[in-house]
């Protein structure tokens, strides 16, 4: 049985390295990674962090509610994203709006 392929992917300065399921998704040149929810776990208290040293405008945090839900909130737009868990059961956070690089 072959293990699954994997990729790392990071936003530069801004977020840990993630292993995540490798995915020939890509959106402006950037991959669209799909996470695990306790790696949106860890995404969401890597936002609050960051969040609490630059003005709200200038960076978007990640809550999970009691029941599981998934919320973007947008410092610049001002506006909330709920991200459903996709068919394979991951969370595209970011997916399509962020600048994740895939790491060599």
């Amino acid at each position: 049985m072959t293990a699954a392929r994997t990729m790392r992917v990071t936003i530069s300065g801004v977020y840990s390295e993630y292993e995540v399921p490798a995915s020939d998704a890509r959106w402006n040149g950037f991959a669209v990674p799909g996470f695990t929810l306790d790696q949106v776990r860890q995404l969401a208290a890597e936002s609050a962090a960051l969040a609490a040293t630059v003005p709200a405008d200038e960076t978007d945090t990640i809550t999970i509610s009691d029941d599981g839900t998934v919320s973007v909130h947008s410092g610049h737009w001002g506006s909330t994203t709920v991200v459903e868990p996709a068919p394979d059961g991951l969370y595209y956070v970011g997916g399509h709006d962020w600048a994740w690089e895939i790491v060599s």
